[in-house]
């Protein structure tokens, strides 16, 4: 993605476009587009991340996004990145700002300067000084020495107090989703925030792979795990180990969840729904074989509808082998080309009962399904994603019965209406053909049919004889006028002069029409009425 497309203009100045960057949940998206292809996205980037540095301490996740841009190839994402880190604060990264002091475009090397000047060094030399044992330039008062620890000791025993703590181990914490980061590695990072502070969370792939909702900003959760420090960076935070929504049930959280997903998707819309047929031979059932479902719907169907041929697939309709069940259970009926058409469905059941079809991966099947599906899960009140995709929805499994087949006694009573009505409108019609077939033979051209024949013969005679008189008074003219022009064409005609005795004398294709055209020695063609001589010139002789 663009950097002016997240920015949503077009072409705009660059302070207009900070402006929609002017907050602390844009840094994620900003730390995104650091990877960008376009140096100037990158650049944007890096200029957005050093104005923000003054309101959040969220910021400092932007660290090492922008210690990497110090390394790129074009020298303004350089500069724009380091005067970002100079504003940000971080001391940890002079090292690397230090390393700019020798690059080759002078306005890099001044924004260096000036970054190493913010964070803390009042002379900077154009030399890198990085290595270099400063601490020997620096006197220690005999009563500090025994009490100074290193960065790393004092770490560390901040790290054994804070971890050892039994109430910061399997704690319980309320709050606020906040600078959500997935990774693609499979880690979330966020901060869980109230109206007083904000703390650092870590959900590991491990656990987020179990989670049956997905993380929003924004979403007040309840996280349970354990506090740890991270000694690189000298901070803590919280290993999350299981979360839940707050207020809302998980399980209600992920159908809400995945229910607008696929919605978006248009798994819903009313185009893909399939038509059902409206008098099936074969009909598949995907449900257990020991459940009441599947008695309802075979009860049903046999008093209904007893023509018909029912295949039955067995499937585990609870549990978490269920979605897969259902899902093996629909594929194997799709491979089948007899079925006209598929109720899937259970009895009723708790929300848990029922769970597996809201599963996505059943959605998607039966989204895919060539063969329509009839959901027939649970009671009325009982809605699941497989009754929003599949192409109808019936209450309960009976009713899918009576949906999918018809009621022999009704079809029996429409044929005999049928067929009363036909007797009737075959009867009618054949009064009104005999009516009309009256009416038709007492009309004169049928008492004498050959008075209409004999007028055209006559009338086709009399145009016949005046196009014959009128064509031969236009032509008589012409043809006398073509004659005089053919007899002129031939005399002027040069087959007509040849065959008088003349001829025509040519020179490399061109004819020869004075002696001044030739010269001796020279070949020529002499064109005759029935024939051509070649010739050579011998002599010339002239008038």
């Amino acid at each position: 993605m663009k950097f002016m497309d997240l920015f949503g203009r077009k072409k705009k100045s660059k302070s207009s476009g900070m402006k929609d960057f002017d907050n602390p949940e844009s840094i994620p998206k900003l730390i995104e587009l650091t990877y960008s292809k376009n140096g100037n996205d990158r650049r944007l980037a890096a200029s957005a991340l050093g104005k923000l540095s003054k309101f959040t301490p969220d910021i400092f996740q932007a660290v090492p996004p922008l210690v990497r841009l110090l390394d790129d190839e074009k020298p303004q994402v350089r500069q724009y990145a380091t005067k970002a880190l100079g504003e940000i604060g971080d001391t940890r990264v002079i090292p690397d700002l230090e390393k700019l002091l020798g690059d080759k475009k002078s306005y890099v090397v001044i924004a260096a300067k000036s970054a190493l000047s913010k964070l803390g060094r009042k002379e900077v030399n154009e030399t890198n000084i990085y290595g270099q044992d400063v601490h020997k330039r620096i006197k220690i008062p005999e009563s500090l020495k025994t009490e100074v620890f290193t960065v790393g000791e004092i770490t560390k025993y901040i790290k054994n107090v804070l971890e050892s703590d039994r109430k910061l181990t399997g704690l319980l914490v309320r709050g606020e989703v906040s600078n959500l980061t997935k990774h693609t590695s499979g880690h979330v990072y966020f901060s869980l925030k109230d109206k007083e502070s904000q703390i650092k969370c870590v959900l590991f792939r491990r656990v987020n792979e179990n989670l049956n909702f997905n993380l929003e900003h924004g979403m007040k959760i309840i996280v349970r795990g354990n506090v740890e420090v991270y000694e690189p960076y000298g901070g803590y935070s919280i290993i999350i180990e299981e979360i839940q929504p707050d207020g809302l049930g998980a399980l209600n959280l992920a159908f809400i969840q995945l229910k607008n997903k696929l919605e978006k998707e248009g798994l819903f819309s009313g185009e893909h729904k399939k038509p059902l047929p409206k008098f099936p031979e074969v009909i598949g059932i995907i449900t257990s074989s020991t459940g009441a479902a599947i008695h309802d719907i075979l009860n049903v169907i046999r008093r209904r509808y007893p023509l018909v041929r029912i295949i039955i697939a067995p499937t585990l309709v609870q549990g978490k082998e269920a979605a897969a069940s259902i899902v093996e259970s629909i594929k194997l009926m799709n491979e089948r080309t007899d079925i006209d058409v598929i109720i899937l469905g259970r009895g009723g059941g708790s929300l848990e009962d029922l769970w597996c079809f809201n599963e996505e991966i059943v959605a998607r099947e039966i989204f895919k399904s060539r063969i329509p599906i009839i959901s027939a899960v649970g009671h009325e009140t009982d809605f699941t994603m497989a009754g929003f995709v599949a192409d109808y929805r019936a209450p309960t499994p009976s009713a899918a019965a009576e949906k999918v087949v018809p009621d022999v006694q009704e079809i029996y009573e429409i044929i005999k209406n049928f067929h009363i009505r036909s007797i009737q409108a075959i009867r009618y019609v054949v009064e009104l053909h005999k009516s009309n077939l009256k009416q038709i033979l007492n009309r004169p051209i049928f008492r004498r049919p050959f008075d209409r024949i004999h007028s055209h013969y006559r009338e086709l005679g009399h145009a016949f004889y005046k196009l014959q008189t009128t064509a031969l008074k236009n032509t008589t003219p012409k043809r006398k006028e073509l004659e005089i022009i053919e007899s002129k064409l031939f005399a002027l005609s040069p087959t007509s002069i040849l065959k008088r005795g003349y001829s025509i004398i040519m020179k490399n294709n061109k004819i020869v029409k004075s002696v001044s055209d030739v010269e001796l020695q020279d070949n020529i063609n002499i064109v005759l009425h029935e024939g051509k001589l070649d010739a050579q010139v011998r002599k010339i002789r002239r008038n």
